[in-house]
């Protein structure tokens, strides 16, 4: 049995003591949930507006999902941009692919202004396809792209694939022949399954360290305005007409705006004395999946990479957020145990969904049958020696939370406005959160924020 135990939080090395919320307090803002999207709600709060603002957390800062992820910095969302097309129009979809892939740009903004050291890795992702549909819908995805005067991204199809006389003649000037050798050597794979790739920009970066120092520089640079309590969990949130109520532990906080930045799991009610029933919409309206992972360790000198791979065959146990199972891998280096950087290769993809009422316990051990899974992935595609089988050093699960639709909920609720959102990792959870907290900012400065895919629709109340 091989407990969670994640790489990430193994580095922060935090020696703070957990300080609880120990009194009632009156606040311009409160944030609920210290992981990324708490966190920089928080910076951006500060940064741009002249409030007050506390930040809550019932367990830990970036123990959480954010201490339980992949470590990849990805700008897709985890369902077509086709498909978010279909729902809300090529302006408003390619808008929203924007504001997503904007978060670079505040990303070094934090990193720059905050002075953080967390290492930031940059490069060009690879994803591998293995099949017509999953060629020709990339495709489509991509002449959207074009369309919507987006960067395209670059596709590369193996010149030996037989089928490659089926691609509609609409997508030709989006692609280019490649032998499947170098094809391959792209994916840093040995699977000749793989007859495309396309490549983008990703990147990797501890998120939870990054959150623990960005928490830190708030505490020291913003004193004045900007407090935080741990092992802080919510009961209750209490909306009045024009502002809210926190009960938490066996004491209040009374906010002026209230923003959850939760993987929407927690046990608080909502109680909205305003208007209408709140609590039922919001717990229904996100649902749980398990993610797990493995690492191990590797003395090779080779470059950070991130790649994701969608394999031919239906592997038990792999998620399903489009129709397709795939598997995702990151490569970076790694300081371990006071020693020299190695390489850590995570390799994740297994997915269970979280039943509705279902508790999740971060204690719960490391699923043999998931870590067979993602042997067998390895052995298959990325091992260069697979008889050799792999020594994991870490093995880790986190919880996610996925709304109706694949979109992150960023904005503020229909029902009552007090109430704002910054929540639904849908499986791509860091540049989501850090373009969130920006946004959710503009709101809390009352200004007028336009349309977008990331208004949280399907909570709209009915009148």
């Amino acid at each position: 049995m091989i407990p969670n135990h994640s790489p990430w939080i193994k580095q922060l090395r935090r020696t703070r003591p957990i300080v609880s919320l120990d009194k009632n307090i009156e606040t311009d803002v409160v944030i609920v949930g210290g992981g990324i999207a708490g966190v920089t709600t928080a910076f951006f709060a500060l940064r741009n507006t002249n409030q007050n603002v506390v930040l809550i957390e019932a367990d830990k800062i970036a123990h959480g999902a954010t201490g339980h992820n992949a470590g990849q910095i990805a700008s897709y969302f985890e369902k077509p941009l086709s498909e978010i097309v279909d729902e809300f129009g090529l302006d408003l979809a390619i808008d929203g692919q924007k504001s997503v892939e904007s978060a670079w740009i505040l990303l070094d903004q934090i990193i720059e202004e905050a002075k953080l050291r967390t290492p930031l890795h940059r490069f060009v992702g690879r994803t591998g396809l293995s099949s017509l549909d999953q060629v020709i819908l990339n495709l489509k995805n991509n002449l959207y792209r074009k369309n919507g005067g987006l960067e395209v991204e670059a596709i590369v199809i193996a010149e030996e694939w037989e089928e490659k006389e089926k691609i509609p003649s609409e997508y030709r000037d989006l692609y280019k022949f490649l032998p499947q050798k170098d094809l391959l050597d792209l994916l840093e794979v040995k699977n000749k399954d793989y007859i495309a790739c396309f490549s983008y920009q990703k990147g990797s970066m501890n998120s939870a360290l990054f959150s623990e120092e960005l928490i830190n520089h708030m505490a020291t640079q913003h004193k004045e305005r900007f407090s935080f309590y741990e092992g802080s969990p919510v009961k209750v949130v209490r909306l009045k007409e024009d502002y809210g109520v926190l009960e938490i532990l066996d004491h209040n906080i009374k906010a002026k705006r209230i923003v959850l930045c939760t993987n929407g799991f927690e046990y608080l009610k909502i109680k909205n004395e305003a208007g209408a029933e709140i609590d039922t919409k919001f717990h229904h309206g996100v649902a749980g999946r398990v993610g797990y992972m493995s690492g191990y360790l590797d003395s090779s000198s080779n470059p950070p990479m991130a790649a994701s791979y969608f394999p031919k065959m239906k592997i038990s146990g792999a998620n399903d957020p489009t129709g397709e199972k795939y598997f995702y891998l990151t490569r970076r280096p790694h300081e371990h145990d006071g020693k020299r950087y190695h390489n850590l290769i995570c390799t994740g993809g297994p997915e269970k969904v979280l039943p509705n009422g279902a508790d999740y316990s971060k204690e719960a051990y490391c699923s043999e049958e998931v870590r067979g899974v993602i042997d067998g992935f390895l052995k298959n595609n990325y091992l260069k020696h697979p008889d050799k089988g792999v020594r994991y050093d870490f093995c880790w699960h986190g919880l996610m939370g996925y709304t109706p639709n694949g979109i992150r909920r960023i904005g503020s609720e229909p029902c009552n406005p007090v109430l704002l959102y910054n929540l639904g990792c849908n499986g791509v959870g860091i540049l989501p959160s850090i373009y969130g907290g920006s946004r959710i900012s503009r709101f809390l400065n009352n200004e007028e924020v336009e349309i977008s895919i990331f208004d949280p629709h399907d909570q709209r109340c009915e009148i």
